[in-house]
């Protein structure tokens, strides 16, 4: 009996991984490489700034738009990951390559990856 259950929390495991490693659908890649905030400006800062990162899947960086990606992240807090874009953290670039973006403008443009917002 106890090997059973051994057994089923490693199957468990394994499929609690494997629901974080979801791949996005054509969708969601579509959506990451064609969408815009809806403020001029902002877009403007995501094409330069984010999209190199941000709209490819694979490159390490969460997917824009795709809520698998920043689930975990979200779970800290919109400011925890406003300071890590501000300092920088693992491969993401102090200010995400932006230094002419604000605190604010760092928000606005963390939640419209997210889809939260702008």
């Amino acid at each position: 009996m106890r090997a059973l259950l051994g057994v089923v929390m490693v199957l468990a495991g394994l499929s609690a991984c494997s629901a974080a490693k979801q791949e996005p659908a054509t969708a969601d890649l579509q959506w990451a490489e064609t969408s815009r905030p809806v403020n001029a400006r902002l877009a403007e800062s995501y094409e330069r700034s984010c999209m190199v990162c941000h709209a490819r899947n694979g490159s390490g960086a969460p997917l824009a738009g795709f809520a698998p990606h920043w689930k975990q992240r979200l779970e800290k807090g919109i400011d925890q990951l406003v300071q890590h874009a501000s300092d920088g953290f693992n491969a993401m670039p102090a200010m995400g390559q932006c230094n002419d973006c604000s605190a604010d403008d760092l928000r606005a443009l963390t939640l419209f990856m997210a889809r939260s917002g702008t």
